[in-house]
């Protein structure tokens, strides 16, 4: 058998014809919208989801002159504002503090505003530099001259860009959701997972979205090829592709085969003894599959759909 490629990948900036993605991350929407919300108490109508509902005519209230107010974002974000509607009987002073946290659990001190303020008031905090790695805010409300409460809080935000990892020819991002691959600037279809086994030489990126109108698109990893041989993978037949229940694996001895499903997981793992192999595949549900072909010579990865 001919020599099979090794893969070698490098991250670099690619200034060149290859049609890429802009590393650009942007939102211009409100990320705090209809996410998780909690709250140390509420009235019998007027709850915490009322404050990231969209809707100005609603509200969260509180029956005391202190409490807090939760969102989760569910993503970690850089956050450059954040947007406060007052709900309040009467004119007065106030004090507030916005925490954050990472986890949802550890909360740490970003500002606090104190000062007079009134009903249909818009509270608007800035923060530069943005604060980094964000996952939870809270408003908690130290004095008020009335029942605490919100119309509507607003985060706006640039989301945490993603990041490649790579081990041989699987990529890993760091986020764990809402991955979308791309290969030379074009989505590639189905990768959507946090894994991605690349199968050719070229620009692989990931963006991570959070609606339509918010995405982070990652750094370019370029994968390339040393000692390209082209006839090299054609040595290597995986038939019937389409499959049901058996593969014929042909053109290599002494190698370890690989199948991995598009999550990155290992579902099937066999050595392959002679140059002429039946692998098993009936167990596997139904789906697009990499089979990835391990010998003394290097690596080479294939397609194989399982019907």
């Amino acid at each position: 058998m001919k020599r099979i490629n090794k893969l070698i990948m490098f991250s670099a900036i690619i200034a060149c014809c290859i049609n890429t993605v802009n590393a650009e991350n942007k939102c211009s929407s409100n990320i705090a919208l209809n996410k998780p919300a909690t709250a140390s108490s509420s009235t019998e109508t007027e709850f915490p989801i009322h404050a990231v509902d969209g809707n100005l005519s609603t509200n969260w209230c509180t029956p005391g002159f202190n409490g807090w107010i939760t969102v989760d974002l569910q993503n970690t974000f850089s956050i450059d504002s954040i947007k406060l509607y007052v709900n309040q009987y009467t004119a007065g002073n106030t004090e507030h503090e916005i925490k954050i946290s990472d986890d949802m659990d550890n909360w740490i001190l970003a500002k606090t505003l104190s000062g007079e303020t009134y009903n249909n008031q818009t509270l608007t905090i800035k923060f530069d530099p943005a604060l980094l790695n964000v996952r939870g805010v809270k408003i908690h409300t130290l004095n008020s001259n009335s029942w605490v409460s919100w119309y509507e809080i607003e985060v706006y935000a640039t989301p945490a860009k993603p990041t490649i990892s790579q081990e041989g020819e699987l990529l890993t991002s760091s986020f764990t959701t809402n991955n979308q691959w791309y290969f030379n600037g074009n989505p590639i279809q189905d990768a959507i997972y946090q894994t991605y086994t690349a199968t050719l030489p070229g620009s692989y990126q990931v963006s991570v979205s959070y609606g339509d109108e918010c995405e982070s698109m990652s750094e370019i990893l370029a994968l390339t090829t040393t000692g390209v041989n082209e006839n090299s993978t054609n040595d290597v037949r995986i038939y019937p592709n389409p499959s049901k229940d058996n593969i014929i694996v042909e053109g290599v001895k002494n190698g370890i085969l690989e199948i991995i499903n598009l999550q990155g997981k290992i579902v099937k793992y066999t050595p392959i003894p002679d140059s002429i192999t039946r692998i098993d595949i009936s167990q596997l549900t139904e789906g697009i599959y990499s089979l990835k072909i391990t010998t003394n010579e290097g690596i080479i990865v294939k397609k194989l759909i399982k019907q």
